[in-house]
């Protein structure tokens, strides 16, 4: 992997911040108990993802630019 890679899972993480965000915002305006439990499982879900993506950054970064074990 190189540097344009890392650029480009480093966007893809951000990417995933601001829609986490997002879910967050629409989740303290849902009105109805069924409506947050919908935004809570996105929201759950999306977590998840942005996790992947930055442990995965995190492992590539690492690789491309060496570290400790």
């Amino acid at each position: 992997m190189n540097e344009f890679n890392l650029s480009k899972l480093n966007a893809k993480v951000g990417d995933n911040c601001v829609f986490v965000s997002n879910l967050a915002v629409r989740y303290q305006s849902a009105a109805t108990p069924e409506e947050r439990m919908a935004m809570a499982i996105k929201l759950e879900n999306a977590a998840t993802m942005l996790r992947i993506s930055a442990e995965r950054l995190a492992t590539e970064t690492k690789d491309v630019y060496g570290g400790k074990n």
